[in-house]
């Protein structure tokens, strides 16, 4: 593998309008803790300097080590423990648009929209630096790679920016957002990094790569200091989603990991990051042109498997990691194929930008990572010899297509989806009823970001400690008082069984109950074990059917009037009753096309230019208030 330093010429200046508005950015920070980062802060500067010394101290009285390798794949050494355990970072190597779905959010793609990472930017951290003159980063004279820290131009980051964002002046190499823009790191004082950027606003990255101790068994399925510290800094900013990759370690050939795979099968591989709670870890599988069932995915050879050590599920997702062409660092056009999990997660990565940009876009804020993430989990497509989520594919295949309806479809006056975000209060049970019928399952689902564990794991091999903090319970209640349970695997007990729904889930922060054929009316219920951390947890709600309405809620936020629109078909003016002034109206054609938005400065709204047919209203008003509504234009 060549690299090279990055040199002035390669410099380019960034293309900073591709990036969120300053005010997007500093809306989302808002809502970060800004005193619980100050402190974290301090708490990782120093141990980043404790780190140093350590490392340093250690190559100097083992001058025979190397600090960086090429196995293939880049491996550092970053730190040695106390204890003796050498810490490394190593890269994971291995149509990704198309395996998603996002081609339907393209110009041109089967949902008539226009969403390919316009005004978007997603963080990458890896083992250097993306070649940033390479054409497919190259737009009007500026690279949309902002170089954010020194580091080396490196195949494997060239590789990852290029699956998430490359501009398609070679159609083969074209990433899933190609019109968004990239911040740049080095893996070296990543937390420190990370933590910055969240504050500042940062909504996704992607981590292609695994930091532990990889001398030791006890580090696989470990809820370590670095999946507490990324937990820490997910929660205290709640709009930040970190994508990791599942890892590479089924086909490990050498110690420890062959001995843990003649032990455990080929189960509780993951390891670091990858075990955290509020993070989305990506399993690899090979190329999906066509989803026709779950036989449709094919897991690949090398993909880590869960589960954690408290038996959560992970991985959450799986993306093609399998033979994706993508940009390489060789010259300003060179592009060939990897595989590995590194390879699937910035597919997840791109598709989370998409994601948050057709919410923007629709309704002019973004979701919560928890929404996202829920979003991801409730929308995946099946995957796997058992109904259900496992510790092999996770949720199942990602699909990209499907959530972009439900964003679309929510709050509808005739409900398809409902996406909400709300705060649990203690003691204090979530209630909503919804009617549902069909052939296709009925969906729902609760995610939260769950403050990090008190705890962590240091060194002890496969611990019984549950590191759930806030542990929400979801049920759904039929008619005749049938109670459904969501989804729930059984840890390393019994990793290869299919999962139950016969109680409550006591490990996972995403949940999901799937009813069959449903019909009639259901009471969806969230309430929560024990205490809860600041006497609140927010979490996300998605529900889903082929035929939804929602009928009662006793939702935290009360709408105390009722948005109507009329008359309804309409030829000239749809007035919008009880509206606010200053309230945003987006009008999208059948295809989900835009094709009006405006801010109204009273009741009217002038339809009289639109085409005959059937049209969706999004109303969100200055106050807050959402609501969607179909009119036909005649």
């Amino acid at each position: 593998m060549k690299i090279k330093f990055i040199c002035a010429i390669l410099l380019m200046a960034p293309l900073v309008l591709s990036a969120q508005t300053k005010e997007e950015r500093e809306k989302i920070a808002s809502f970060s803790n800004h005193t619980a980062n100050a402190a974290m802060a301090l708490e990782l500067k120093a141990e980043e300097e404790a780190r140093k010394i350590r490392l340093e101290n250690f190559l100097s009285n083992n001058p025979q080590v190397k600090r960086i390798q090429y196995t293939p794949g880049k491996v550092e050494l970053l730190d040695v423990l106390p204890n003796g355990d050498l810490i490394f970072a190593k890269t994971f190597n291995a149509g990704s648009a198309v395996t998603a779905r996002a081609t339907a959010l393209y110009n041109g793609g089967s949902l008539g929209i226009n969403i390919q990472g316009q005004g978007m930017i997603a963080g990458v951290w890896d083992g250097g630096i993306a070649r940033t003159s390479h054409q497919e980063f190259v737009v009007n004279g500026l690279s949309k790679i902002n170089v954010m820290d020194t580091g080396l131009i490196d195949e494997h980051p060239t590789h990852v920016t290029g699956t998430i964002a490359a501009e398609g002046i070679n159609p083969l190499v074209r990433g899933v957002a190609f019109k968004s823009s990239i911040n740049a790191y080095d893996w070296t004082s990543d937390l420190s990094e990370i933590l910055t950027a969240a504050a500042g606003g940062l909504l996704v990255s992607n981590h292609s790569y695994g930091i532990g101790s990889l001398g030791s068994l006890w580090f696989y399925g470990a809820y370590d200091n670095r999946a507490r510290q990324f937990d820490n800094i997910t929660f205290n900013n709640p709009y930040y989603l970190p994508v990791v990759s599942a890892g590479n370690d089924r086909n490990e050939t050498s110690a420890p990991g062959s001995t843990q795979l003649a032990t455990k099968f080929g189960y509780d591989m993951i390891f670091g990051h990858g075990n955290a709670k509020n993070v989305i870890t990506v399993a690899a599988v090979g190329q999906v042109s066509n989803y026709v069932d779950e036989n449709s995915v094919v897991m690949s050879s090398f993909s880590s498997w869960g589960p954690s050590d408290d038996g959560r599920i992970k991985p959450d997702i799986s993306m093609k990691g399998v033979g994706v062409r993508s940009t390489l660092d060789t010259s300003d056009t060179a592009v060939g194929t990897m595989s590995g999990t590194s390879m699937a997660s910035p597919g997840v990565t791109g598709v989370i930008t998409l994601l948050q940009q057709y919410h923007n876009q629709l309704y002019s804020n973004f979701m919560r990572a928890a929404t996202v993430k829920g979003l991801i989990l409730h929308t995946a497509d099946e995957a796997g010899y058992n109904p259900g989520p496992d510790y092999e594919y996770g949720w199942g295949l990602i699909n990209a297509e499907k959530a972009a309806k439900l964003i679309r479809d929510k709050n509808l006056s005739s409900a398809r989806s409902v996406v909400e975000e709300l705060v649990l209060a203690p003691n204090v049970p979530y209630t909503k009823t919804i009617s549902a019928s069909g052939t296709t399952p009925l969906k729902v689902s609760i995610s939260w970001t769950d403050p990090a564990s008190p705890s962590s794991n240091t060194g002890t091999v496969d611990p019984s400690t549950l590191y759930l903090v806030n542990d929400l319970d979801l049920t759904v209640t039929d008619a005749t008082g049938t109670v459904h349970y969501p989804w729930k695997l059984q840890g390393m007990s019994s990793p290869y069984s299919g999962a139950t729904n016969t109680g409550s889930n006591n490990v996972d922060n995403f949940e999901r109950v799937d009813i069959l054929n449903p019909a009639g009316t259901y009471t969806v219920t969230v309430t929560h074990k024990n205490s809860l951390v600041n006497n609140l947890q927010n979490f996300s709600l998605v529900i889903s059917s082929e035929n939804l309405s929602t009928l009662n809620s006793n939702e935290v936020k009360v709408i105390d009037k009722d948005i109507q629109i009329y008359p309804n078909p309409v030829s000239e003016v749809l007035t919008i009753a009880n509206g606010v002034k200053s309230s945003k109206v987006t009008v999208l054609d059948y295809a989900g096309r835009i094709v009006k938005q405006e801010v109204i400065k009273g009741e009217k709204l002038i339809v009289g230019d639109l085409e005959v047919g059937n049209y969706l209203l999004v109303y969100k008003g200055a106050d807050g208030i959402e609501k969607s509504f179909k009119f036909t234009k005649r």
